[in-house]
């Protein structure tokens, strides 16, 4: 493909739909009461301190948002393949009740589902010229993991003063891309997750020893390495090789 018929691409397809502009906006909005659902005053309830919570943390989740489905969208694009977003109305709402019913302590960052149809157009003369399932899976695989890289990337910058931010707004971002993309890797429809599994369980393995390892190592050895990450990605995929995948071929 070309750089000029991709460009072309996005400029025709790349855009978000008015519904899918409102359904994110709702979807933030959601994840932000229930991010500061507890954070309406420290000794007794503030209103204007609890509006400021939702305004920074709903400022975050739409840019997680759409970190998220534009790289779902960019990468479909590249494989001419339209990829479409909707909120999950059952995932927003056991978000919102089980915000209220835990009082802001257990969070629920689950609310999108993407939806792939073929831009059969671009893709004739493709071998199998419709989506397969290893097209659902990578799609799927570039949302949470641009989200990862960009909680990354402000991180890092953070950590050598290239980013002068507060270091709690850069803390509290770090901790909702990490959640989001962990939330989005669970093996449930519509989720990314369910998509990645349904390709390759060994793909799946992977792509969870990585996120878990980078979480493990920033927890216990405030450690930020993809390199190191992806090493126990490979020794996850490896493992579950061994241990399943290799008893069920024989």
């Amino acid at each position: 493909m070309s750089f000029r018929d991709f460009t072309g691409k996005l400029k025709k397809y790349g855009d978000f739909t008015s519904t899918e502009r409102l359904e994110f906006f709702l979807a933030a909005l959601i994840m932000a009461f229930a991010l500061s659902w507890n954070k309406w005053g420290t000794v007794e309830f503030d209103f204007w301190v609890g509006v400021a919570n939702v305004l920074l943390a709903l400022v975050m989740t739409l840019l997680v948002l759409g970190t998220h489905h534009a790289a779902h969208r960019i990468y479909g694009l590249y494989q001419d393949i339209k990829v479409e977003h909707k909120i999950w109305w059952y995932g927003a709402g056991i978000a919102f009740i089980t915000a209220l019913l835990s009082g802001g302590n257990f969070v629920i960052l689950a609310l999108t589902g993407t939806y792939i149809s073929s831009l059969t157009v671009h893709r004739l003369g493709r071998y199998r010229y419709g989506p397969q399932v290893k097209d659902y899976a990578m799609i799927a695989l570039m949302g949470p993991l641009a989200v990862v890289v960009l909680a990354g990337i402000v991180k890092s910058l953070h950590l050598y003063n290239v980013l002068p931010l507060p270091e709690t707004f850069v803390n509290q971002f770090f901790v909702l891309c990490m959640t989001f993309a962990a939330w989005n890797l669970f093996p449930l429809p519509p989720l990314d997750g369910s998509r990645i599994i349904f390709s390759s369980r060994l793909m799946y393995s992977f792509v969870i020893g990585a996120a878990l390892g980078y979480l493990l190592l920033i927890r216990f050895f405030n450690v930020y390495s993809w390199v190191w990450a992806l090493v126990i990605g490979i020794a996850s995929l490896v493992l579950f090789y061994f241990a399943i995948e290799s008893k069920k071929t024989k």
